[in-house]
């Protein structure tokens, strides 16, 4: 019998807890990451985010793979059904994201995002997002003596103008 992609829910947080232990009882899986932008405590950082939040994905063989431990793996919320039915993903959706997460990166700002500057010396002016300057810097564009001025300031001091 044929190999079919299934998909699992987990717990909330919990992808990786399930990914990991899914494998460790020999399971093959499948979790979709891609690079995220957040700024913490001041500082942009970049991490490895689920794709599909609460969601990953098992390949097993019907009638042949044990499905009763994957229950009650740790992590694991369960199998998403419709109906009686366990819901299957077809193996060119998983080829398709598998080559796409590769190169998925998302950043923190886009341009043309409204902006406001929450620390430094331009504090509290608002303004227009226009490109990323390296790792920790950004260019943004800002109404400033009567003209629109192209700055670069610390990423970690912009957020999402409201």
């Amino acid at each position: 019998m044929a190999r079919t992609w299934y998909l699992v829910q987990s717990k909330p947080r919990n992808e990786s807890r399930a990914l990991e232990n899914l494998v460790r009882q020999g399971y093959e899986t499948y979790l979709p990451l891609i690079e995220v932008e957040r700024i913490q405590r001041g500082k942009l950082l970049k991490k490895m985010e689920p794709l599909f939040p609460r969601y990953l994905f098992l390949h097993l063989e019907e009638g042949n793979d044990n499905w009763g431990p994957i229950r009650s793996t740790l992590g694991v919320a369960g199998m998403v059904r419709f109906g009686q039915m366990y819901a299957t993903v077809p193996d060119d959706v998983i080829d398709v994201v598998r080559e796409r997460t590769q190169e998925v990166k998302k950043s923190l700002f886009t341009a043309g995002d409204a902006i406001r500057l929450v620390s430094g010396p331009l504090l509290g002016l608002e303004g227009v997002f226009e490109i990323a300057d390296g790792e920790q810097r950004s260019f943004v564009l800002l109404e400033f003596m009567q003209k629109q001025q192209r700055i670069s300031v610390a990423t970690a001091d912009l957020r999402t103008a409201l």
